[in-house]
């Protein structure tokens, strides 16, 4: 949701994220809509459902639903009945921000810090005299960073950029009385914060790119568990431990299901960067006998298919010699059902199994490599494999995308343009976002 700053204007944004056949991950927008009334979660369901009906897209189709932590979106997506994820980013958020307030001295250190920003970013005059300075110290010509609440890595670079200009800021601060310099405490504890949360940093920019996977969330949350529990970790940061401790527990409580969640546990196990590697004995085993499970589901969902569109008497069949042999009673239909079944499922399980035993044996790819790719270029070695891999590893991790529209239509209701209507925004930026997207040439 994003409300717009020159007119109050509310939006929903709606975009879709697909595998093509060739096995290439396709984004697009379907909607920024104008949203009245209420932001209950009644209201964003019935938006939501609006959406869908406007595509012709069913209930069945979409996969997964990937949105916000907020209470009334989360409520909308359950009563518009989607099996839904929350953004990975949007978790951490909330972890890092909660973490960082168990800690007062470290709170007083972020408030200090802003307001020898804050005076640099209102004032032009000590803009400049901070640039000479810097020329001086023969240090980079950088202007500091201003952080905003509901991005907590904006407050890490507002750290890392106040400690890259320590020098600078120092000898400035010198010569104006009425601004205050960090304590020698302070900036150690600044260092400290970002030796803790430069992890954490370098995670959010992976899973905000266009290309990252629900696959990465189970890895991810494994790598911070393991990397908070290091004694190394902790020796860094000696001053930080209660917010050491307060990652650990917020995580763990977040993430506390995922190993039992097919969407996420399923996207790890397909996607060839990750297979089996952060499970244990019992999720693994869980993960293979779901694939199973739905391998079987697809097969006989394909074969009631194809028998809907026979053209043959559904209560006859033809036996070796081309007689046609009649059901005469009702246990004879029973017994042959139980063994068509039990030699279907037999089959299935066999080829899927056979596959799926074959993908775990093959060398787990880079971490830094494209799943996509490498599903594009195995295809034909695992033909029924790949049809999960388009289901699952089509979920993006965070609703970074979509959040995205927002900056495109606060590009289109500028300050000379705040009456435009609703509904001519968004089909405005249905045009900027999308037009691209299929290399339409102006």
């Amino acid at each position: 949701m994003w409300t717009c700053d020159h007119n109050n204007e509310s939006f929903l944004s709606f975009t879709a994220h697909w595998i093509s056949p060739d096995f290439k991950l396709e984004h697009g927008m379907l909607a920024t809509k104008p949203f009245s009334g209420s932001h209950t979660g009644e209201n964003i369901a019935n938006e939501l459902n609006v959406i869908a009906a406007r595509w012709n897209i069913p209930l069945n189709k979409i996969h997964i639903v990937v949105h916000d932590s907020g209470a009334n979106m989360v409520k909308g997506v359950r009563v518009a009945e989607y099996d839904s994820a929350r953004c990975f980013i949007h978790s951490l958020q909330r972890i890092i921000t909660e973490s960082l307030k168990c800690q007062s001295d470290l709170m007083e250190m972020l408030a200090a810090s802003r307001r020898i920003v804050t005076h640099f970013n209102h004032s032009g005059l000590a803009q400049e005299k901070l640039k000479v300075i810097q020329k001086e110290l023969k240090l980079r010509e950088h202007q500091l960073v201003q952080d905003v609440s509901t991005r907590w890595n904006s407050t890490y670079y507002l750290q890392e950029r106040l400690l890259e200009q320590k020098r600078a800021i120092s000898l400035y601060i010198a010569d104006h009385d009425k601004l205050s310099n960090l304590t020698p405490h302070q900036w150690n504890l600044m260092e400290q914060c970002i030796s803790l949360l430069k992890p954490f940093e370098e995670i959010t920019k992976i899973t905000s790119s266009g290309l990252s996977c629900i696959s990465e969330v189970i890895p991810h949350v494994a790598t911070f568990m393991r990397y908070l529990q290091k004694e190394d970790t902790a020796r860094k940061v000696p001053n930080l431990l209660h917010v050491l401790m307060s990652l650990k527990t917020e995580i763990e409580q977040r993430f506390q299901h995922l190993d039992e969640d097919p969407k996420y546990f399923m996207a790890t196990l397909l996607d060839p960067r990750f297979k089996t590697s952060f499970f244990g004995i019992i999720q693994t085993e869980k993960a293979r006998q779901k694939l199973l499970l739905e391998g079987l589901k697809m097969t006989c969902s394909e074969e009631d298919s194809n028998s809907s569109e026979s053209d043959s008497p559904p209560m006859k069949r033809r036996a070796g010699n081309g007689a046609t042999v009649v059901h005469e009673t009702f246990w004879d239909c029973f017994n042959e059902v139980a063994q068509d079944n039990s030699q279907t499922e037999d089959t299935t399980n066999s080829a899927i199994a056979n596959e799926l035993d074959f993908y775990l044996k093959m060398v787990r790819v880079d971490r830094q490599s494209d799943p996509y790719a490498w599903w594009a270029a195995n295809a034909n070695q695992f033909p029924i494999l790949i049809k999960f891999a388009q289901i699952y590893l089509s979920s993006p991790c965070s609703s970074v995308y979509s959040e995205r529209l927002f900056s495109e239509a606060g590009l289109i209701y500028e300050n000379r343009r705040n009456r435009l209507l609703p509904k001519n925004a968004e089909n405005l930026v249905f045009i900027h976002h999308n037009l691209p997207l299929v290399n339409y040439e102006y």
